[in-house]
């Protein structure tokens, strides 16, 4: 009789729950070269200011990077791999683990972290309050710590993007690293291969 409701109470249990794993590629890139006083660098003066994620901060951030040329940045290969754990009847996430291949020093595993569900799937946002100290590194101030993890229920693709820029304690120009991740693939439910 145990047996019997033990079984009856685990089947929803187990039905219910999916793991997805997600296969991504991409790259990261990393710059020290600063930004010349320009409007660029008051619309990140702008964005950290702000205590949280607006539209107009995002396309301010996105204009700042585009005052690096191409050849400023230092882009390695990336490989992703993301584990979902979401409730697929009510589409509702239960956990994510991501490990990188290689996995850029500068990220936080201890990041504070979000979850949203959206018309199209779920995302998950890492961040850090600005100007923290960086946990790896405690020379470092955060000026923009954000990576994104999402999940596509109708097109089963996965992506991470990300931005890190941090900035040295004393001042020091040259010497403050930014960094974009950004990579995207196909997910497809986790198989146990023993």
């Amino acid at each position: 009789m145990r047996l019997l409701i033990v079984l009856l109470l685990s089947i929803p249990l187990y039905s219910e729950s999916s793991k997805i794993m997600c296969e991504l590629d991409g790259d990261f890139s990393v710059t020290y070269k600063d930004i010349k006083k320009t409007y660029l660098a008051e619309g990140i003066e702008l964005f950290k200011n702000l205590a949280r994620q607006t539209q107009q901060s995002l396309f301010l951030l996105r204009r700042a990077k585009t005052n690096f040329a191409e050849e400023d940045w230092s882009k390695s290969p990336l490989y992703v791999v993301q584990y979902w754990e979401v409730d697929s009847e009510k589409e509702e996430f239960k956990s994510l683990i991501h490990t990188l291949d290689p996995s850029p020093a500068w990220i936080n595993t201890d990041a504070a972290w979000k979850a949203t569900n959206q018309d199209t799937g779920i995302s998950v946002t890492h961040s850090m309050e600005l100007d923290l100290d960086h946990p790896l590194f405690p020379e470092y101030k955060v000026q923009v710590y954000k990576i994104t993890n999402t999940f596509n229920w109708f097109t089963g693709k996965g992506q991470i993007s990300g931005d890190i820029w941090l900035k040295k304690k004393d001042g020091t120009r040259g010497k403050n690293p930014k960094i974009e991740i950004y990579a995207k693939g196909k997910c497809e439910s986790q198989i146990k291969k023993f």
